[in-house]
């Protein structure tokens, strides 16, 4: 019979989210987490079997939580222009709110071990997802089908937009400057849609 585990699971991910997050895949340890958490190396090798399964649990659990923050961001009224402000606002605040300009771990991730087929895949399927949030966002704004070329096109630039502001704040870019760029990009992916 498995022994219950002594520890509360979503507190050591959100443990090896920081752990991962701050220093990369490679330079990151089951010591490290060990010591950051108190939980002994048998017991996370007994939850997961290895480091990579327990990173690849943190990052589905950060991507999840991506997903949430740009859904978030995307409530309310108003119009096309004014959503993707408000969802850009959300990213350069997100940013803003680490000091340590860590980035995301989802852009640090791909960059570090994007040729891996299950980060590929979860990176994959968290922008789709992000995306797809945009683009019914947009749709909804605009009267639009969210499956339009348009919409979708607008939805994708967006997404690509938010993950150059991040980069641009991690490389320490002004803050004045990335919130021009992404008042830019807003104004520039509403006039597209305008247009269409």
């Amino acid at each position: 019979m498995p022994r219950s585990r002594s520890f509360d699971e979503d507190e050591l991910l959100d443990a090896a989210i920081e752990l991962f997050w701050a220093g990369g895949y490679r330079a990151s340890s089951l010591v490290d987490l060990s010591a950051a958490t108190g939980v002994a190396n048998g017991s996370l090798y007994q939850a997961w079997g290895s480091k990579w399964a327990l990173f690849l649990a943190a990052f589905r659990r950060y991507c999840d939580r991506r997903v949430v923050l740009v859904e978030d961001a995307l409530s309310g009224e108003g119009d096309p222009e004014r959503m993707l402000r408000q969802l850009f606002d959300a990213i350069v605040d997100d940013c803003r709110s680490r000091p340590d300009r860590r980035g995301c771990l989802l852009v640090n991730t791909v960059s570090e071990l994007g040729t891996d087929p299950d980060v590929a895949e979860i990176a994959r399927s968290t922008t789709a997802a992000m995306e797809a949030g945009v683009a019914r966002e947009l749709a909804r704004l605009t009267g639009q089908s969210p499956d339009a070329a348009e919409v979708a096109d607008a939805a994708a630039h967006a997404i690509a937009l938010s993950q150059a502001l991040i980069q641009l704040d991690r490389v320490g870019r002004p803050e004045a400057e990335v919130r021009a760029i992404a008042r830019h990009g807003a104004s520039t992916l509403a006039q597209s849609l305008r247009a269409a």
